[in-house]
């Protein structure tokens, strides 16, 4: 019992880390060396926890969906789905800085998944078209459900756009300033206002 503890820990180390690591430098860029030192995890040792990269690959993936699905847990305890909407976008303001300095951590990794190719490629669109869903199933309970396809695009689309801008010029006010503009306009989509 106590090795698979351990085991279960070192995992979740390793996991922990090659999520970070994406992040920070990529997914293609991580190498096991990285992850080994990052991890604090002999080299050789990876090999038990994870067979190829594509392991760490889908690791990475179900890490981020695990995230997103706390996420949604956390947003579904308010009551009203435009603050679930506006909370979405306040907490990518808040991460500015961060995406600024390494890009969005679900737009990157999806893009670059999908230029790897293989199985994990059509497992990544979920980074951004789970979110994107979320947001259409909030819109819809707005009372926007013959539009909320089209607001959830608009969204994604204006988040990942504002993400890259920030990413590009290294400025994370671009992002902050979307954001600011979509809290407006969301609001202004609620039923009575505009």
């Amino acid at each position: 019992m106590a090795e698979k503890i351990r085991s279960e820990s070192k995992r979740e180390m390793l996991t922990r880390a090659a999520v970070d690591l994406a992040h920070r430098q990529g997914y293609r860029k991580t190498t096991l060396a990285d992850l080994a030192a990052s991890a604090e995890v002999p080299l050789g040792n990876i090999y038990y926890y994870f067979k190829s990269k594509d392991d760490i690959g889908a690791a990475i993936l179900s890490r981020r969906a695990e995230e997103f699905a706390q996420l949604q847990a956390q947003m579904a305890k308010m009551s009203d789905p435009l603050q679930r909407l506006i909370a979405f976008v306040e907490m990518t303001i808040a991460n500015a800085p961060i995406v600024a300095e390494h890009g969005c951590p679900l737009g990157t990794l999806s893009g670059e998944m999908r230029k790897e190719g293989g199985s994990l490629a059509e497992r990544s669109t979920a980074l951004l078209a789970d979110p994107m869903s979320w947001m259409a199933r909030q819109f819809a309970k707005m009372g926007r459900a013959a539009d909320a396809d089209d607001l959830a695009l608009q969204l994604q689309s204006s988040l990942q756009g504002a993400s890259l801008l920030a990413q590009s010029l290294g400025r994370a006010d671009l992002l902050e300033r979307e954001g600011r503009r979509l809290i407006g306009w969301l609001s202004g989509l609620e039923p009575g206002r505009g």
